[in-house]
């Protein structure tokens, strides 16, 4: 029987059997899977600088298959040289992707901009 961190991830013991340590590894890749969650971040530049003060979406698709539900996205610019006027919003939410919306106020650079998304346990 593996012993577990105290968080509760199992780990095998040096008394353990060698052949039971395909059981020990199966059990902790599910205890990760269980416990950590799924993840996926990324950037991407708008291709066209967008026309100030004009709203701008960019659908943006998560990687195939790491999400089995609708996760939770942040996006942020990354940038410090343009100007956005609303906070950046995440919409229509899905287990593929979603949309990003922001509009800036001045500036004729294309705009870089983070995201995150993450499926809790």
């Amino acid at each position: 029987m593996p012993a577990t961190t105290p968080k509760g991830y199992p780990y095998p013991l040096g008394t353990d059997r060698v052949m039971d340590g395909d059981d020990a590894i199966a059990s902790l890749a599910n205890a990760v899977d269980t416990k950590l969650g799924v993840a996926a971040a990324g950037i991407f530049t708008t291709g066209a600088p967008p026309t100030p003060n004009t709203p701008i979406t960019t659908a943006l698709t998560f990687p195939a298959g790491r999400f089995t539900a609708a996760p939770i996205v942040t996006a942020s610019p990354n940038t410090s040289a343009v100007a956005i006027v609303a906070p950046i919003g995440v919409s229509s939410i899905t287990a593929s992707g979603c949309n990003i919306s922001f509009s800036r106020s001045s500036g004729t650079t294309a705009i870089t901009v983070c995201w995150q998304a993450v499926q809790l346990p």
